[in-house]
């Protein structure tokens, strides 16, 4: 007879801990959990774009919190919808895949903007204007302007860029508009394309269920053409914030925004060119928030 005894008790504990893991790995797909510290980020260059690195802790942590809140029940909410769609272009989505019920990913979605736009009360009447509009537009986008084609990504570009816009608004003072404007104005064009670009990659789930984006009526080539050409736009502009108060940082990192961004301009123009693409534009943006941030550090730092 054995003189140890293996509790049942441990296994079951490993069974119960693995299953949690299984649901939160479900739940952080569903929010998409990358683009949520994508959007936060964003929050956190505006406000430091806009305060040249003046810290007000409080201010700071809740503009990041409330644009991960709303971002975050927006990508949900944008699940829900997708469902169908989804079932052909991504099947391992947590909802077509069975992880995560329509139900409770609707719930948690108003949960999360509900949250987000009333922590926004209180830092200020604008403030949870921004909140409670975003959240309203990612709603209507989702449920109605998604099928439009450009409706649609002038809506995703226009609530991407306020990430950082609301950053700026947290901290609302001084000369903050006439520096916030510079990279809210980037973010709209570089998401712009890449939301064009999305439109490529998703083009034979969009066909079968009659979403009407700029690849679906126009063609893939058509919808490349236009794409590149706001990346075009992008690129020659992006010297611009040089002239315009931002220190040389700003164009160290410039260097390699604009290889990556020419890599995902080259793409092939096909549904595979357009997830590479789309890719490749996701490091663009993080570059670009990154050299923003960085090249508003003032001179003082950099001596």
């Amino acid at each position: 007879m054995s003189l140890f005894v293996v509790s049942p008790i441990v296994p079951q504990f490993y069974l119960s801990l693995n299953g949690f893991n299984l649901i939160l790995n479900a739940f952080l797909r569903l929010v998409r959990i990358h683009n949520v510290i994508g959007a936060s980020l964003g929050a956190f260059t505006g406000y430091v774009v806009s305060s040249m690195w003046k810290f007000n802790l409080l201010e700071i942590v809740e503009a990041i919190v409330v644009v991960a809140l709303v971002s975050a029940g927006g990508y949900a909410i944008n699940d829900v919808y997708d469902v169908e769609i989804d079932k052909i272009n991504k099947p391992d989505r947590p909802i077509p895949s069975g992880s995560v019920s329509v139900g409770t990913a609707t719930a948690l979605s108003y949960a999360l903007m509900g949250l987000g736009t009333v922590i926004a009360i209180f830092q200020g009447l604008y403030e949870f204007l921004v909140a409670l509009l975003t959240s309203v537009a990612l709603v209507i986008y989702a449920r109605d302007l998604k099928k439009t084609g450009l409706y649609g990504n002038l809506i995703v570009a226009s609530t991407t860029a306020l990430s950082l816009f609301y950053g700026g608004l947290s901290y609302h003072s001084g000369f903050w508009i006439q520096r916030i404007w510079i990279p809210v104005l980037y973010t709209f064009l570089l998401t712009l394309a890449r939301e064009i670009i999305k439109g490529v990659e998703d083009y034979r789930g969009d066909m079968a269920h009659g979403v009407r984006t700029l690849a679906t009526t126009n063609g893939i080539a058509r919808a490349w053409q236009i794409a590149r050409i706001t990346l075009l736009i992008t690129e020659v502009t992006s010297p611009a914030p040089l002239i315009l108060g931002f220190n040389i940082l700003y164009g160290v990192l410039l260097i390699p925004f604009l290889y990556v961004t020419s890599r995902a301009l080259v793409s092939q123009t096909s549904e595979e060119g357009a997830s590479k693409a789309r890719s490749y534009l996701k490091v663009s943006a993080f570059l670009g928030m990154v050299a923003f941030a960085l090249g508003s550090l003032p001179i003082q730092f950099l001596i």
